[in-house]
């Protein structure tokens, strides 16, 4: 009699197995043309095991749970199967038999170094460096209003702590937004010294930028930012 019951109880689980399997199976068909990510199709399958499962009496979903491992390697073998079928899961593309190659524009006529730098200075419009640098000082206007020697600032030149502009042939200024409390904001000389081009680096720091929020570099040093701004500041030069 036990034994008996016991044949009973496996025939259920085979059943509610196959019944959850077959579940599955149709979910897994209904998927196939159905553009959806590994967690939208896993609630899928997970939606149909629980529909094929919750109205199934208490007792025998209690007999299921006992043996989970089986009703795991059915679905497991079900859903193996759909990637041995014959196209592979493969995509079948229409490939067009003739395809006509593009021949484009070409370069067009190309320019010699002369008519080249004619045709810049045409398009070039002269603009004063206060224009774009903001507000710049002298090394006289720096120790009169900022209290900077100019020996100290020779020394923060020399050593690459400051952006300094050249202003005419032999005339350099300082952007004032760079000095804090009489110094160079933390973090100006590291990015001097990944960007060469003194202009460059300031057009930078001066700019807002997409990056950092479209804040502006300098505005972030003068908050002590100074880590934020560099790596930016690396991600954008150190390729060059």
């Amino acid at each position: 009699m036990a034994g008996s019951h016991v044949q009973q109880g496996r025939a259920r689980q085979a059943q509610v197995a196959d019944r959850v399997a077959a579940k599955v199976a149709d979910v897994l068909r209904a998927d196939a043309t159905f553009e959806s990510g590994s967690v939208a199709l896993s609630a899928r399958i997970a939606g149909a095991a629980a529909a094929a499962i919750v109205d199934l009496p208490v007792s025998v979903r209690r007999e299921l749970s006992k043996r989970q491992g089986e009703l795991t390697r059915r679905i497991r073998g079900l859903v193996e199967s759909f990637s041995d079928a014959p196209d592979g899961g493969k995509i079948a593309l229409e490939i067009p038999k003739a395809v006509e190659p593009s021949k484009g524009e070409g370069l067009g006529k190309i320019a010699t170094a002369e008519e080249g730098e004619r045709l810049l200075d045409e398009l070039a419009v002269a603009r004063k460096l206060e224009d774009w640098a903001g507000p710049v000082a002298g090394a006289n206007e720096l120790q009169r209003d900022f209290g900077i020697a100019r020996s100290t600032l020779n020394r923060w030149q020399h050593a690459g702590e400051v952006i300094a502009l050249l202003k005419g042939t032999r005339k350099h200024v300082y952007p004032i937004e760079q000095f804090i409390d009489g110094r160079p904001a933390k973090g100006i000389g590291t990015i001097a010294a990944l960007v060469s081009n003194q202009r460059v680096a300031w057009l930078w720091l001066s700019q807002p930028n997409p990056m950092l929020g479209g804040r502006r570099p300098i505005n972030l040093l003068q908050q002590d930012h100074a880590d934020e701004v560099v790596d930016a500041a690396q991600t954008d030069f150190s390729a060059q």
